[in-house]
Order: C-alpha cells, then sequence, then structure tokens
C-alpha cells in the first residue's frame, strides 16, 4: 500500500483498525495531510489473540482476549476464562479480560470439572428433591385418607391400603432418603 496517499487507522486504545485515506495538502500539493489517530508505519501481521497496537513511536504486538462489539452493537468474542484459586468452578460464569494483554496468572480457558463432592451433593439434591416431589405429590391421598378416616371408622385404613396400595411404603422410602441424603449433605459441609 503506497504509504502517502494511505495511513493506518487505531483505536483509543492504539489497536490497529485499518488502513485510511490521506488527503493530498491543498497548500503543498504532492504531500498527504494525517488523519487523527493514524500512523504512516505499516502494522505487523497478527494472528489472533495478538494485535497490533501503536505505542506512540512503533506497532508492538500484544495480546487482546477483550470482546469486542460488533456490527449489531452487540458483545462477542474475547476469551472465556476462569480462576480456580479465587473460588470459579463448573458453574461460574466465564470470565473476560476489559483490558488489552495477557490472561492473568492461574486462568484456565476450559470450564472447570466438578469434583466429586460437588457430584455428590449434586447427585443427593436430586434424590431429595425427587422424593419431596413424591411427598407432595401424594399428600392429596393421605389427607383424602384421613378425612374420611376421621369421619368414617378404623376400617378406613384397609380400604386405603387396597385403593393405594404402595403409597405408605413409598411415602416411607422417601422420608428415609430425604434423611440419609440430608445427612450426607452434612458430612460435605
Amino acid at each position: 500500500m503506497d504509504n502517502k496517499q494511505y495511513a493506518y487507522r487505531y483505536d483509543k486504545d492504539g489497536v490497529y483498525l485499518r488502513p485510511q485515506p490521506r488527503q493530498e495538502n491543498p497548500e503543498n500539493k504532492g504531500t498527504y495531510l494525517m488523519p487523527a489517530h493514524c500512523t504512516d508505519v505499516e502494522p505487523p501481521k497478527c494472528e489472533p489473540p495478538y494485535v497490533a497496537r501503536w505505542n506512540g513511536k512503533e506497532w508492538e504486538k500484544i495480546e487482546d482476549h477483550r470482546k469486542h462489539l460488533n456490527e449489531k452493537g452487540q458483545y462477542d468474542g474475547g476469551t472465556p476464562y476462569w480462576m480456580p484459586a479465587e473460588g470459579d468452578n463448573y458453574q461460574s460464569e466465564p470470565r473476560y479480560m476489559t483490558e488489552l494483554g495477557p490472561l492473568p496468572e492461574g486462568a484456565i480457558t476450559e470450564r472447570p470439572a466438578q469434583t466429586e463432592a460437588e457430584k455428590k451433593k449434586e447427585e443427593l439434591d436430586k434424590s431429595i428433591a425427587e422424593s419431596r416431589f413424591l411427598l407432595n405429590s401424594t399428600d392429596y391421598r393421605i389427607l383424602k385418607f384421613m378425612d374420611a378416616y376421621i369421619s368414617s371408622h378404623p376400617d378406613m385404613k384397609a380400604k386405603f391400603e387396597a385403593t393405594y396400595p404402595t403409597t405408605l411404603s413409598e411415602r416411607a422410602e422417601a422420608r428415609a432418603v430425604i434423611n440419609a441424603s440430608e445427612t450426607s449433605l452434612q458430612s460435605l459441609n
């Protein structure tokens, strides 16, 4: 590219944007004006995540892991990272750089794996939720039975067990699962 007719535009951080046509100087034919935020020094070729940054004297290659605005005005791209030493885990949202430069020391670019304790806690939480659902979904049976039992006679329990043969044993089993799971959860903390 002819450096007399083109300059190289950079943004507020000095990051190379694009070639910029220069206007001929009306007071001195054959010379060209330098637009603001431009230089006539050609930037080096860079492969992501590196970009060329003008430091006021020369171009330098620097890492750029930031998100960028796309043509729709939305942020995209960037390098997602997590900081396990700062408490990030498999459920943590990724972090993104806001400044130019390398990722922080200790950063990892893959979501942290679930620990065995976290897997066990998730299984126990799921087991508790399923058991509570069973209890809640069968409460109407117990209430219906109790209403009939109170207003009727003692042989209603036999009728309930005949109508809902596994409900009482399922409820007892679900309570046992909740109790055992909650005890295991306490030992994890």
